[in-house]
């Protein structure tokens, strides 16, 4: 059975929203956008089936300015975005419309997300391989994309060094401690940073070697 739109008023607080009065009685309200795609206007007979294709053409416009929001702050993995927009209470199939809408755009790319993800961990808070992966699992990175990016990342700079540098700073600071307890703590302090023991035991096996370039400055 039709409907008949009988009153389309412009809503008071969003302006850029409407309501719609089926059968003298409020509907539903929709963005004028909406609107001005399906042509509505006072008087139009809607089916049942129009009504739901504008309603989910509506949530489709509400996920959309949401999915853009989130991606505003920062960029997001496809998990991410999908746990977001579940969260606020999309359905499973906007949700799914809207990630391979992005990922059309490019604005939901996993690859570019995870080695941008990673390099800038690298850079902030320097980390091994196995507590990167963790974090890029954590992200919902698929596990052969995080095999992919660790490989990139490390290329440029080895988890050998990178050990080295930061125990090189540790060491710096434990200076005034016995020396056993200092290669302790550097050990333990660098297997918490995710580098496994091989590469944890040649840096402490190197330690007379560790901070000497520099150890006036």
């Amino acid at each position: 059975m039709s409907k008949t739109i009988t009153k389309i008023v412009v809503q008071k607080k969003r302006k850029d929203r409407v309501s719609i009065f089926l059968n003298d009685e409020f509907a539903f309200g929709l963005h004028q956008d909406i609107v001005f795609q399906f042509a509505l206007k006072k008087g139009d007979q809607l089916s049942e089936n129009q009504i739901e294709e504008m309603l989910v053409s509506e949530e489709k416009k509400k996920a959309k300015e949401r999915g853009l929001n989130f991606l505003s702050y920062r960029d997001r993995s496809e998990k991410e975005m999908r746990t977001k927009l579940k969260d606020v209470g999309f359905d499973e199939s906007i949700i799914d419309w809207l990630i391979e809408d992005l990922k059309r755009l490019d604005l939901i790319n996993d690859r570019k997300f995870a080695l941008n993800f990673a390099s800038s961990k690298l850079t902030i808070k320097p980390m091994g391989e196995f507590l990167l992966k963790r974090e890029l699992f954590q992200k919902g990175i698929h596990p052969a994309l995080i095999d992919e990016t660790i490989e990139k990342v490390y290329s440029e700079l080895s988890q050998q060094e990178l050990a080295c540098q930061l125990a090189d700073k540790r060491k710096r600071m434990l200076n005034n401690i016995d020396e056993q307890k200092a290669k302790k703590r550097v050990s333990d302090f660098l297997l918490r940073r995710g580098f496994n023991w091989d590469i944890v035991s040649q840096v402490i096996e190197q330690w007379g070697d560790i901070g000497v370039e520099g150890s006036n400055d």
